[in-house]
């Protein structure tokens, strides 16, 4: 008759001499950490060691090792296992007919070995693979790749595979194969197998522009330390010359940070140096001590458009610097900023407007002693320079005293007052030269109330209705004061007078929905807001279009916000000239997304006699793998496109590939965009 007999041997206890036989799930603790449980376990005396059979499974150090059978020499700290080998650390597994290992060096062999890096997913298998210590591993005539399943999509193969977790795997007469078809033969490669990010060359980029020529980017990535990180990069471009880049980002103390990008390139097509900077910098200086810094640098005018890639750099039409240091207090913050101005578009800077610099001090409201009045302060002072033209300095002093009651339960009421004094001196150009001051007033007043209401329905998973009604009333007087002779130096220097009193009709919808599961979830439906003014005296200014002067009633202005479902959001907001009967602005937009990959947009801009613009795009990914997108953007005040890009991908769990077309009205091209998984993408690779 069997009886089950657990064994435990400690460190400081001689082994006991017994050859036992478990019936079922028999566990023994070795000395040390190792912990071996199993259908049937034997320990022979002659040789120090465990014999384990039948679903074996063996834990030490964090690692879970299953086989059919193993035996573990506990003096030598050396196990064998074999059948249905499969090891597995944080995710990482090996699988192995068969598998030597030492517990304590953690070196051994594999026979046909398949070992899984779970992030980023790489598969590297070998007949014979060699366990070096506890993440070095090396394969002869080893094969790996990101593809999941048998037969992978893509493969490389080695004659000699050395990979080291959390660092590089490097190979010897390396072949890449597309199934079982071989596409590319190097001597050597590496790649990252780091679950962070790691220093090293990233894939290179090739392109063939009308611009650039044949052009081959080559990047370096270093990861500095775990605050700071950069990028260096080799363009050789064979129409313009080589040019060098470096992107530098970090992360400081009291969780300051920032970035540097740099490139320069010597133009060989216009024998002159060219290139840009740009520089973001945010630091705590202390807990109420901020400084930010926003640098943009170019050499000329037309690099941005020789250079830039994308839309809103390649057109764009000024670069602005700023560098600024706030100092907050509990009611009050100071701040001082220069702000430099280059103006891509004018044919020299000279002219250009600069705020060097600018100092604002703002008192927040405060409470007045134990009146029910509020005081705080808007003030500033600015230098204006430029070399050609109007020079000088602004001071601006702005104290209001403001209250909040309710007159009515229900009703609340808010009122304020306040006087703007503006001092000038003024120099270099007329008019307005010399000292000079004015001072406005201004008051306003606004009367709100809400009404709501809740309403059962029965529509699908819509079980409530709130709605929301917020009718607002208000006032406004800024003084009208002849300004003529003052200097110009911004709109601000022209406060435009008012006797305005607007009405405004606010909806709000929500909706409390049931999921599947029974649990209620809210979601905003609906958001719409009317409003209008009666201008009684005084005149506007609207810079988005143009003002219809004498008019009382000011364009009728509707707002809203429609989110029927969550894939599914449209946007409006346009004014209406009561009197012409036509809007002056328009602004619309419609944007659906289902979460699979399908996708579309359409946006109109409208401003009366100024622009009419509309961008639509769609992603269609009905038919997998494949998904496609289309952008288009097109001006109707000029008549023609400005931009439209096609692009066909193709998706597979391991690689995919982009077929693009853009056409823009001073350049053609096609993109090939060819990516594989975990080692990034190869290209893009660029053709007209």
């Amino acid at each position: 008759m069997k009886h089950p007999i657990a064994l435990a041997i400690f460190s400081n206890i001689f082994p006991l001499f017994l050859l036992f036989q478990a019936a079922s799930a028999t566990e023994i603790t070795p000395a040390g950490s190792v912990k071996i449980t199993a259908d049937t376990l034997s320990y022979e005396s002659k040789s120090a060691s465990y014999q384990a059979k039948g679903n074996v499974h063996m834990r030490y150090d964090g690692v879970s090792l299953l086989a059919d059978s193993v035996i573990f020499r506990e003096e030598q700290n050396e196990a064998f296992a074999a059948g249905g080998v499969v090891m597995e650390r944080d995710g990482d597994v090996l699988h192995g007919d068969t598998l030597s290992l030492n517990t304590a060096t953690e070196q051994g062999e594999v026979a046909n070995g398949d070992l899984f890096i779970k992030k980023p997913n790489f598969h590297i298998r070998s007949g014979k693979m060699s366990k070096l210590g506890k993440e070095d591993y090396r394969m002869e005539r080893g094969s790996f790749t990101t593809c999941d399943g048998d037969s992978p999509s893509w493969r490389f193969t080695a004659r000699d595979l050395n990979v080291t977790l959390e660092e590089y795997a490097t190979g010897k007469d390396v072949v890449f194969y597309v199934k079982d078809i071989p596409l590319l033969y190097t001597p050597y490669i590496i790649f990252p197998v780091k679950r962070e990010r790691q220093s090293g060359f990233l894939i290179p980029a090739i392109r063939n522009s009308s611009k650039k020529g044949f052009n081959v980017d080559l990047p370096f990535y270093w990861a500095i330390n775990p605050s700071q990180d950069a990028t260096f990069d080799l363009d050789i471009q064979s129409k313009r010359g080589v040019g060098t880049g470096l992107d530098y980002r970090y992360m400081g103390q009291r969780g300051s940070e920032g970035t540097f990008r740099g490139y320069g390139i010597f133009d060989t097509s216009q024998s002159r140096f060219r290139g840009d900077v740009v520089e973001k910098h945010w630091e705590a200086l202390s807990d109420t001590l901020i400084f930010r810094s926003d640098i943009n640098m170019a050499s000329d005018r037309d690099f941005y458009t020789d250079f830039a890639e994308e839309a809103g750099e390649y057109n764009r039409q000024d670069l602005e610097s700023t560098a600024s240091l706030t100092q907050n207090w509990q009611d009050y913050a100071l701040a001082a900023e220069l702000r430099y101005v280059e103006d891509l578009y004018a044919p020299n800077n000279s002219a250009t407007q600069q705020k060097l610099p600018s100092v604002s001090f703002t008192g927040i409201r405060r409470k007045i002693g134990a009146t029910p009045l509020f005081f705080s302060l808007d003030s500033s002072f600015v230098n204006f320079y430029r070399e050609e033209g109007l020079n000088g300095q602004r001071l601006t002093l702005h104290p209001t005293v403001a209250t909040y009651f309710q007159p009515i339960a229900g009703v609340g009421v808010s009122a304020f007052a306040g006087y703007g004094q503006r001092l000038y001196n003024a120099y270099g150009a007329d008019p307005g030269r010399g000292s000079r001051g004015t001072g406005v007033a201004d008051a306003g007043v606004t009367a709100s109330t809400s009404f709501a209401r809740v309403y059962d329905t029965e529509w699908g998973a819509l079980r409530k209705v709130r709605h929301q009604l917020v009718p607002e009333v208000g006032y406004a007087f800024v003084q009208q004061r002849n300004q003529e002779e003052l200097p110009f130096f911004d709109y601000d220097d022209r406060v435009v007078g008012q006797n305005l009193v607007t009405l405004s009709l606010t909806n709000y919808l929500a909706g409390k929905f049931i999921q599947a599961d029974g649990s209620p979830v809210y979601r905003d439906l609906l958001y719409l807001r009317l409003s209008q003014g009666y201008q009684a005296s005084g005149s506007r200014r609207d810079l988005l279009t143009l003002v219809d002067e004498g008019r009382t009633l000011t364009d009728l202005r509707l707002e809203s916000r429609f989110t029927p479902t969550p894939a599914l959001s449209l946007d409006l907001d346009s004014r209406f000239n009561t009197y012409q009967g036509r809007f002056s602005t328009a602004n619309l937009s419609a944007d659906y997304k289902d979460g699979g990959g399908n996708s579309a947009g359409i946006g109109y801009r409208f401003s009366r006699d100024q622009v009419e613009y509309m961008e639509g795009r769609i992603g269609v990914a009905l038919v997998k793998p494949f998904v496609f997108n289309y952008t288009n953007r097109y001006s109707f005040d000029k008549g023609s496109f400005l931009e439209s890009d096609y692009a066909l991908e193709y998706k597979h769990q391991c690689w995919n590939v982009t077929f693009s077309y853009r056409d823009r009205p001073d350049n053609r091209e096609f993109m090939v965009t060819f990516s594989l998984a975990g080692l990034g993408a190869i290209g893009p690779i660029k053709t007209f």
